[in-house]
């Protein structure tokens, strides 16, 4: 015997079945009396909007109010269209966020019906789509993104202004993200601060004349400090730093920034974007600005390497004849009559394997700005465990640098000979700074101080009369313009500051032998 199934649809007439099934399915229907303001839907409408139950009021504005305003005119626009032709209806819209617990994405379907009067009724179901709208969004906006970094990459490959890729990164970045302000901030030779090197939205002339510090409590110096991309939500509610008066100035609210790498372990510089209303930058965002920024990091490399090598094909003509006769005018001054001929081979030749460590590295480099650190690092290694050395991450001139090393090499012999260094235990100090005065000239400050010794030689003067003595004052003061000043009254304290605006050194100032 078999069972008689039931009448098609005979479950799906109840009115509380169908309920179940759209309020299971996230889905909430109205139905509106066309040209009157009723309107009724079903319970969990509300719901599907993220409304409170209390907002039905079984009228058309409840409706209107409900959706959001930059969205209101489309939906009107919709409705009306359906109610002259007749045509179904589908459109997405946003619920209102001053109305719903956030703003979300709704689908509605549905058309025009008649009832049994003969009366007009629009009616259609909505449903929450928020999450494959979004992942719709966020796969259009990385596709775009994508794109952007293509035609970036591309454009920086063949092109041999950093200056160019610097403002089309700049403008790729603000357009691609949708914010009004975009910049990119350099590290200066000093390592004490960065400067605007590209921007866009920024008032005009900032370029080149915005310096903001590398410290903790800026948000670039906050992000060189991190290593990796920040993300600001809220300037005004930011605790990990402060944002500089430059942001403020131009109202800004959210914000991201990320490290542009350098060719070595020296950033580049901090890519940063922002936005005048609050803006949540997600993962993606900061994935794409630092896309952006290995780019911009990439070609500086790129331009940088081909500068190195036309200036080494330069300098290495220019410095061999230098190279030789700096060594003729050290050993014309080590072997001298009154030298001891093996004392002064020793002398010769450590002066020679300073010059060597210190060719070494600026060679390496392709004579071009170089790493005072990493300099005085390689100068001083036999010495590394016995020196304390404090300063930023300063670039110099190559040929400065080159003199540097040979001041260091004095110092460090005196310090073996008379100082610190002569004994097992004890540290010398060696800082150093780069200030910048009331006319903005700079200027590179390097102190070395030793407890132990008394000056350049063993006596009471003030400075020494050595050949080391009189090569540091040749070096600072005639080559370079600088000055020097030595202190032996709680041991020997030696300073000197040289000029950097001119970084042209004056030649023939060793005694008539050209450095």
């Amino acid at each position: 015997m078999y069972a008689v199934a039931p009448e098609p649809y005979e479950h799906l007439e109840s009115a509380k079945h169908l309920l179940d099934g759209l309020r299971l399915a996230g889905v909430g229907v109205w139905r509106w009396k066309v040209d009157s303001d009723f309107l009724l839907w079903t319970d969990n409408l509300t719901e599907v909007h993220g409304a409170p139950a209390s907002r039905y009021d079984a009228t058309l504005d409840s409706f209107k109010r409900d959706v959001h305003p930059d969205d209101l005119d489309d939906v009107w626009r919709a409705i009306s269209i359906s109610v002259q032709t007749g045509e179904p209806y589908s459109f997405i819209y946003r619920t209102n966020p001053k109305v719903t617990d956030q703003v979300r994405w709704i689908e509605t379907r549905g058309g025009l019906v008649l009832d049994e009067n003969g009366e007009k009724w629009l009616t259609g179901a909505c449903m929450d789509v928020t999450t494959r709208v979004r992942a719709e969004m966020q796969l259009t906006r990385r596709l775009r993104q994508q794109r952007a970094l293509e035609e970036l990459g591309s454009f920086a490959l063949g092109e041999e202004s950093l200056q160019a890729v610097a403002d089309r990164a700049v403008r790729v970045a603000a357009d691609v993200l949708e914010v009004p302000l975009a910049k990119i901030l350099q590290l200066t030779n000093s390592g004490e601060e960065l400067v605007l090197l590209s921007g866009i939205g920024w008032r005009r002339g900032s370029e080149g004349h915005e310096h903001v510090s590398n410290n903790a409590s800026t948000m670039a110096g906050f992000t060189l400090q991190e290593g990796r991309p920040v993300i600001v939500s809220n300037l005004a509610l930011e605790t990990r730093f402060s944002g500089p008066q430059l942001l403020h100035d131009h109202c800004v609210i959210s914000g991201m920034s990320t490290v542009i790498a350098g060719s070595d372990e020296r950033p580049f510089g901090v890519f940063s974007v922002y936005a005048t209303t609050a803006r949540a930058f997600d993962p993606a965002d900061a994935e794409f600005l630092n896309a952006l920024a290995h780019i911009v990091a990439n070609s500086a490399r790129q331009i940088a390497a081909t500068e190195h090598r036309m200036l080494l094909v330069r300098e290495m003509a220019h410095r061999a004849g230098n190279m030789l006769q700096l060594v003729n005018t050290l050993a014309h001054r080590t072997f001298t009559p009154n030298h001891d001929l093996a004392k002064a081979h020793r002398i010769f030749a450590e002066r020679l394997g300073s010059l060597s460590r210190s060719n070494f590295l600026i060679a390496k480099g392709g004579w071009t700005m170089t790493q005072f650190a990493s300099l005085a690092r390689e100068v001083l290694e036999p010495f590394r465990d016995r020196v304390d050395m404090r300063g930023r991450d300063v670039l110099l001139p190559p040929e400065l640098c080159f003199d540097l090393g040979l001041i260091l090499h004095e110092l460090s012999t005196n310090a073996v000979k008379y100082g610190t260094l002569k004994n097992v235990e004890g540290a010398v100090e060696l800082s150093w700074r780069i200030e910048r005065d009331a006319e903005a000239k700079e200027y590179f400050l390097m102190e070395w101080s030793d407890a132990l010794s008394k000056g350049m030689e063993p006596c009471t003067q003030t400075r020494g009369t050595g050949f080391g003595s009189k090569l540091i004052s040749l070096l600072v003061e005639q080559k370079w313009g600088g000055m020097t000043c030595t202190d032996s009254e709680n041991g020997y304290r030696f300073s000197c500051r040289v000029p950097l605006n001119n970084t042209e050194p004056a030649r023939n100032s060793l005694g008539g032998q050209a450095a």
